[in-house]
């Protein structure tokens, strides 16, 4: 295992991508098989992404090393074109939570309920203090640098975020069904660990609550590969799982749709426009 010093004082390896075949990808990277060794997985950043890799190896090597069940984090390396990568150990036969609901879906209430379980296991660690940033931090530092925000809602979100609950328990920073995996010898890992944190767990469930009822049809099925339907029963499922079978669906939306629309806030700078149907409910959360 290398230091994380290396990314930062080092040249990462330079790699020929020529030597990787590409098995995935989206607007978030792309994923190649070493083509001499199936073992080997790369992950590659976009250009404009490359902080984001930096920030998954040092967070990947801190989650791995207090017991979070992830891959092992890898080598960073470097394309010609200036792209940074990650060579990860490949977890042979894996499949995530979404394509695995889209290809069963009368599994839908087990893999719900095995989701719940990993988040309800992953919010019970306590990490020990310093080693990962605040969820809090990270969404005020994010909506300062927003440039979609006019001072008077800069203002009321930073207050607004510094009422919510503090709490030291381990967050992934970008839940949802995607970034769970099992394998095929039925081992289960959280990948995609750049916004690893510490928080409420509200932060997660709020995004979980996003990415399945908030987002648009056609963007579901081109992230999880199913239908908004199925996509809304898994989350009901997660629900009762989570929360227990008493828990009602309406309140934990409307507990958690605070963080939902604050994530919002901070993907607008990702996607490069901000979202005018969110503005009255953010203007109403704090109070503007």
């Amino acid at each position: 295992m290398i230091n994380t010093i290396y990314l930062w004082d080092m040249e990462p390896r330079l790699i020929d991508l020529k030597d990787y075949e590409l098995s995935g990808g989206g607007k978030l990277g792309e994923s190649y098989i070493k083509r001499d060794d199936s073992d080997v997985l790369l992950k590659l950043y976009p250009l404009n992404l490359k902080q984001m890799g930096i920030d998954e190896y040092d967070r990947a090597s801190k989650v791995y090393s207090i017991g979070i069940p992830c891959p092992a984090p890898g080598e960073p390396v470097t394309t010609a074109d200036g792209r940074i990568g990650l060579l990860f150990k490949r977890i042979q036969g894996k499949k995530s939570y979404a394509r695995a609901t889209s290809e069963h879906p009368e599994l839908v209430e087990q893999y719900a309920a095995e989701f719940a379980a990993m988040c309800r296991q992953l919010h019970s660690v306590k990490p020990q203090p310093g080693l990962f940033s605040q969820a809090k931090d990270q969404y005020i530092q994010g909506i300062k640098e927003s440039p979609f925000l006019t001072h008077q809602e800069r203002i009321g979100l930073e207050r607004f975020i510094r009422t919510l609950p503090d709490a030291q328990t381990a967050l992934h920073g970008d839940l949802h069904y995607g970034n769970a995996i099992f394998s095929s010898d039925g081992k289960k890992y959280f990948i995609d660990l750049s916004e690893f944190c510490i928080g409420t767990p509200l932060f997660d469930i709020g995004i979980c609550y996003l990415q399945t009822k908030l987002i648009p049809d056609e963007m579901v099925q081109e992230l999880y590969h199913m239908d908004k339907s199925l996509a809304i029963k898994f989350w009901n499922a997660f629900v009762k799982a989570y929360f227990g079978p008493d828990a009602q669906i309406e309140t934990i939306e409307e507990m958690v749709k605070p963080y939902a629309l604050l994530r919002i806030l901070l993907t607008e700078q990702m996607i490069g426009h901000p979202n005018p149907f969110i503005r009255p409910a953010i203007h109403r959360m704090i109070n503007i």
